[in-house]
């Protein structure tokens, strides 16, 4: 029971600095001001308390031009930790505190975690001397995300709460593979969530296969009431059969439904990987007809990427495949037209259907 608490308040305080990422440090400093009780007479030192942090669910940790920072979010805080990301940083007030706390130990890659014993988790008291010379500044001096004067900005008007929803355009959730997050990332200047391996922003991930977002979507803690969906390529990259990819598109769909959402999807541009008619080419083109035939809503992005005798524009694309960090297998990912080339034209979609909306509705 101790030790559950310990692991609350641990997670509690890493939290409160998810956006830029707490050292030891400031974990230790914070803890005292939480509890009153000196983190180092728990643990004895601060390797030992280094070594713990990897242990807790929900903890990692980034290095970074010699600092360590460690974060923390798991599906109940993800919240509170994209409402503290949306805040404004006292950077003046990070830099100077962290000046102060230069790095004297080490992360193991594979942490042991310690034993925990009714007589080791609060030890006898020990009088506390500070390594450093600096006094702990007081409350006034201290910044704190919650502060009034760092209040966050307010959404803009074409777009969602980015701390709830993450990338949108136009008022549209995004979710989606390396082809949305490329255009989250460049052309709508999202940046990407802290933490994590797989690069991502939102429910725009890098090797999103619409298994994976079938369960992102159902544990996602919010989703719009519009979404624009651009997945599946990952699975045809990956070599999945025709009835493999059916399935799970329809579990995706069911996901969404259950969460009283029907989403916008788009259909899969031509991947460029390979040229001319190839076993993949034939089981996209069969999966946006499916797309087509299933969905009450999508649009036809595939047509904006061939030319008219049924050719991939190839100018809308890198000129090679490159790596992602989801995914084992090369992307050749839209490069800079092709994102605005895609942009216009869900601009020009997303406008027809809302002329088209408002004309049913006063008739």
């Amino acid at each position: 029971e101790a030790a559950e608490e310990l692991v609350k308040q641990l997670r509690s305080v890493i939290i409160t600095r998810s956006k830029e990422g707490a050292t030891l440090e400031e974990i230790i400093d914070d803890y005292r001001e939480l509890t009153g009780d000196l983190l180092l007479d728990i643990f004895g030192s601060r390797q030992n308390l280094a070594n713990y942090l990897p242990t807790i669910d929900g903890i990692w940790h980034w290095t970074g031009d010699g600092v360590i920072l460690w974060f923390c979010s798991t599906p109940r805080t993800k919240h509170l930790v994209e409402l503290i990301n949306g805040q404004k940083s006292n950077v003046l007030a990070i830099r100077n505190h962290r000046n102060d706390a230069p790095v004297s130990y080490s992360v193991p890659a594979d942490p042991v975690p310690p034993k925990f014993f009714k007589d080791n988790m609060r030890p006898p008291r020990k009088p506390y001397q500070s390594r450093y010379k600096q006094p702990y500044p007081t409350k006034e001096r201290r910044w704190r995300p919650y502060n009034r004067s760092h209040r966050p900005k307010l959404p803009r008007a074409d777009k969602l709460d980015v701390r709830l929803f993450g990338p949108s355009f136009h008022k549209h959730q995004l979710v989606g593979d390396d082809f949305f997050l490329s255009i989250a990332k460049c052309e709508l200047d999202y940046s990407f969530d802290q933490g994590h391996e797989i690069a991502m922003s939102g429910l725009c991930i890098s090797g999103l296969t619409l298994a994976e977002a079938a369960k992102r979507v159902e544990a996602a803690p919010y989703i719009a009431s519009q979404v624009l969906v651009n997945v599946g390529t990952v699975d045809l990259l990956h070599g999945r059969q025709m009835i493999d990819l059916i399935q799970d598109f329809d579990m995706l769909m069911d996901r969404f439904r259950e969460r009283n959402v029907e989403p916008l999807i788009t259909t899969l541009a031509p991947i460029a990987n390979t040229g001319g008619r190839s076993v993949m080419q034939e089981r996209l083109c069969k999966f946006n007809e499916y797309i087509r035939s299933s969905c009450p809503n999508y649009i036809n992005l595939d047509r904006y990427f061939q030319n008219d005798d049924g050719s991939v524009r190839f100018e809308c694309y890198q000129p090679g495949p490159r790596t992602v960090t989801g995914s084992t297998m090369p992307h050749v990912l839209w490069n800079s037209l092709g994102r605005r080339h895609v942009l216009h034209e869900l601009g020009n979609e997303l406008a027809n259907r809302i002329c088209e909306s408002f004309f049913w509705r006063n008739i």
